[in-house]
């Protein structure tokens, strides 16, 4: 399966500049508005820190992106029958180390962003209610990217499931990479990769930030 780019990923899941007036928003365009808002405002702000200082960009990520996912949702889609057949403890594993791992990912990507723009399409229900299929067009540097959102409210707010980014569906290509790691190793293989994979990145983020404070200090 073709693999994501982080910037593609990014702005498919979580990068919401819209160019419609908010009065002719709906509620869960009214939420990728209002997010769309709060990141353009840190972009602009915090660049340089957000350059230099990981820990600020896993907290602006996890503070501002991450309870716009329902990670129940997508944790369910994204394991399919294995979710069904886990332990209520795997389970439970498995949303922990999965976010720590969208955290990451696409703090990867947040500064890679630049200037967009983002206009709705017709916009359809979805087969249950509280169920909503957002569909819009990312104008950027290059051709413009079809970006189609699953969203839900199940009465804590509408909360993104899914995207499909030029109909490649997130939650399919992840699907797909942890069913290979469950068929070689099984559910608890599975977990000990995101915990491995996981705690490596954050050594490697917490040592880069103390080179980046030592560089500053010597330079003074």
């Amino acid at each position: 399966m073709k693999k994501l780019g982080l910037t593609a990923v990014f702005l498919g899941l979580f990068m919401f500049l819209v160019s419609a007036h908010a009065s002719n928003l709906s509620e869960p365009q009214q939420v990728i508005e209002n997010t769309s808002n709060e990141i353009k405002t840190i972009l602009k702000r915090d660049r340089q820190l957000l350059e230099s200082d990981p820990s600020y960009v896993y907290k602006m990520v996890d503070e501002v992106l991450i309870p716009h996912v329902d990670l129940d949702r997508v944790s369910a889609l994204v394991l399919g029958k294995n979710w069904r057949k886990a332990t209520d403890t795997q389970k439970a594993e498995f949303k922990y180390e999965f976010k720590r791992m969208l955290v990451r990912t696409y703090a990867t990507a947040f500064n890679e962003l630049n200037d967009w723009t983002m206009t709705y399409l017709a916009s359809s229900q979805g087969n249950k209610p509280g169920d909503v299929l957002i569909r819009t067009k990312v104008i950027r540097e290059g051709p413009p990217v079809a970006v189609d959102y699953r969203m839900r409210d199940k009465g804590e707010g509408w909360k993104v499931y899914d995207v499909k980014i030029e109909g490649m569906s997130l939650v399919t290509n992840y699907r797909s990479s942890f069913n290979r790691l469950i068929r070689t190793s099984g559910m608890d293989g599975l977990l000990s990769h995101l915990r491995a994979n996981n705690d490596q990145k954050a050594q490697i983020s917490k040592q880069s930030a103390m080179d980046e404070e030592v560089s500053q200090v010597a330079s003074n």
